[in-house]
């Protein structure tokens, strides 16, 4: 909007329509390398007849929009109108700078705004990068805490004078990191060090990808548990016909046993990448038999973005337990915390086209960015559901699941 003519805002109803276009370009701009300004604004008044029949409640409104003005800083223009007797009423506002900008929207979104504003001249005064440089990096760390964003510092600084090409990220020895601090899950993080080091990459070398996976099938019982990192087929004489793919460990060993039946440890988002080791999921079998594949994960937003990512990668798979009627069911075993005890942050649902309505739904739900249709918790991990109610569940999806004494039940 900067620079282009200005933006219509009625009279009745400018302040609040000037702070919310202003809070708008905050957010969009807030890692431009030199934002643009003025933002300039033109205030629509009504006609002359309804001006002078309703003359109090104007003057009011034009008093009211050149004191808020004021208040901010904002610059203004007037136009005589006639309202009876001429009146001069605000015809523009101008919001002229940043500062002014930041007096005009509320504290959190100044807030914000600040806080890219200051990681971008960090990066310029400690690593004597441009400008532009320092925008950009600064935006591919965005959702890093100011901890990491110092660490990304640090280690830019380190990379800078070394080279570890061949190394693990791991193996890197950068004092007082994690040792999963670089790992590939971090890309943003390993692109941001590049671009402030000026290389195109750091050279490291990945651990494989790798899946782990067991047999459910009381006739493999004496098969030890697999761990694939090529492409594998299964062999023998019979199919596997029924596939899950659980995300937490105590469910993957919690399943009960299934005829024909396969249980695929996918371990969070690890299974984005390791879904490719298994091609045949979802297709039919050597002798012609559907693979009936179900993914269960925690009921999440992250848990609902690698169920769609699953889809797209090709697996034809139901989902377990991860829908809004599921979540209706099992909200109260829900919670608002990581691991470590910190909030779960709300964010901004992303394109899921594999998910269905009830998914997408439950998706928008846990993402909690729009506070209307915000849920009491935004996870409800996989492993507090009772495992009975998922052995009935697959049970009436006609899984062959085979009780203590080995006998199949439906």
């Amino acid at each position: 909007m900067a620079g282009s003519r200005a933006r219509g805002v009625d009279a009745a109803k400018a302040p609040e329509a000037i702070r919310s276009i202003v809070t708008t370009y905050l957010a969009r701009h807030r890692y431009d390398a030199v934002p643009s300004w003025p933002l300039m604004f033109a205030v629509r008044w009504p006609d002359q007849r309804t001006l002078t029949t309703q003359a109090p409640d104007w003057h009011r409104a034009n008093n009211a929009l050149r004191e808020w003005a004021r208040r901010c800083g904002c610059a203004t223009t007037e136009k005589n109108r006639l309202m009876v007797t001429p009146v001069a009423l605000i015809d523009t506002v101008g919001v002229t700078d940043e500062a002014t900008a930041l007096r005009v929207v509320g504290e959190q979104a100044a807030r914000r705004y600040r806080k890219a504003r200051e990681r971008i001249d960090r990066l310029v005064g400690e690593l004597d990068v441009s400008r532009e440089t320092a925008s950009v990096v600064a935006n591919m760390l965005d959702r890093e805490s100011d901890t990491d964003f110092t660490l990304a510092i640090q280690a830019a600084r380190f990379f800078a004078t070394h080279d570890f090409s061949g190394m693990t990220p791991r193996q890197v020895p950068l004092a007082g990191f994690s040792a999963k601090w670089l790992d590939q899950t971090h890309a943003k993080r390993r692109g941001a060090i590049c671009a402030l080091c000026g290389k195109d990459s750091l050279g490291l070398s990945e651990r494989p990808v790798e899946l782990r996976m067991r047999w459910l099938d009381p006739a493999d019982a004496d098969k030890p548990e697999m761990m694939v990192t090529t492409p594998w087929q299964p062999g023998g004489e019979r199919d596997i016909c029924y596939v899950i793919i659980v995300e937490n460990k105590d469910t993957y060993l919690g399943m009960p046993a299934i005829r024909d039946g396969l249980c695929v440890w996918g371990a969070g988002r690890a299974i984005e990448a390791s879904i490719s080791l298994l091609p045949w999921l979802g297709t039919s079998g050597e002798r012609g038999r559907e693979t009936h594949v179900v993914y269960w994960g925690d009921m999440d937003a992250d848990g609902l973005e690698i169920l769609d990512a699953v889809r797209q990668a090709g697996v034809r798979c139901r989902s377990l337990f991860m829908d809004a009627e599921a979540y209706r069911r099992y909200s109260w075993f829900g919670t608002n915390l990581k691991p470590e005890g910190t909030p779960i942050a709300t964010r901004e649902p992303k394109a899921t086209p594999m998910l269905d309505p009830s998914e997408r739904e439950l998706y928008q739900m846990v993402c909690g960015a729009d506070p209307s249709n915000r849920p009491d918790h935004l996870r409800v991990e996989q492993e507090r559901i009772p495992l009975a109610d998922a052995v009935n569940a697959l049970r009436s999806l006609g899984w062959p699941i085979i009780n203590h004494q080995h006998q199949e039940t439906r």
